[in-house]
């Protein structure tokens, strides 16, 4: 029934998302880099691809080779707005309701590994370098988010897709 009214809704929000992206590529928009390597797990697909075990393993993994990883989520669906340390690489600092499922869940599994939750990417970014001995960056759910240089975005798709 709504089918031929969102079908113009999606060509709209493609041709400006296409927009944004030829901004950034052309360098209108800008990208910030940080001196630290940036890790992006993302997808291409809505829910159930795998992208908050696969940022627990890599940080377990980087962790053990030797690295600080910090994690900057943007905490989706949380009741909280701002920017939330979530742990602090010591102590779970939050409860479930601030941080987002997600990254609470995170905060559960990695006991050593600094979580922060903003939905300004840049802002968790910079506190994470400026609060925590961390050397690199695994972002969550950021394969769209452009306003950070990545070194390395790892997309997770659905098995069944």
């Amino acid at each position: 029934m709504f089918l031929p009214l969102l079908i113009p809704l999606s060509w709209l929000y493609g041709l400006i998302i296409w927009i944004r992206n030829c901004l950034f590529n052309i360098g209108l928009l800008g990208s910030i880099s940080f001196e630290i390597p940036i890790i992006s797990v993302g997808n291409i697909t809505t829910g159930g691809t795998g992208k908050t075990p696969m940022v627990i393993y890599l940080a377990k993994l980087l962790e053990k080779s030797g690295c600080k990883p910090g994690i900057i989520s943007r905490g989706y669906g949380r009741g909280s707005n701002g920017l939330i340390v979530v742990h602090n690489g010591n102590n779970l600092l939050t409860d479930v309701d601030a941080a987002g499922d997600e990254p609470y869940l995170m905060g559960m599994e990695l006991n050593s590994i600094p979580i922060i939750v903003s939905e300004n990417r840049i802002a968790g970014i910079e506190e994470m370098l400026a609060g925590y001995s961390v050397d690199i960056v695994i972002l969550d759910d950021a394969f769209q988010h452009r306003q950070v240089k990545k070194n390395m975005d790892m997309v997770m798709i659905s098995a069944y897709d």
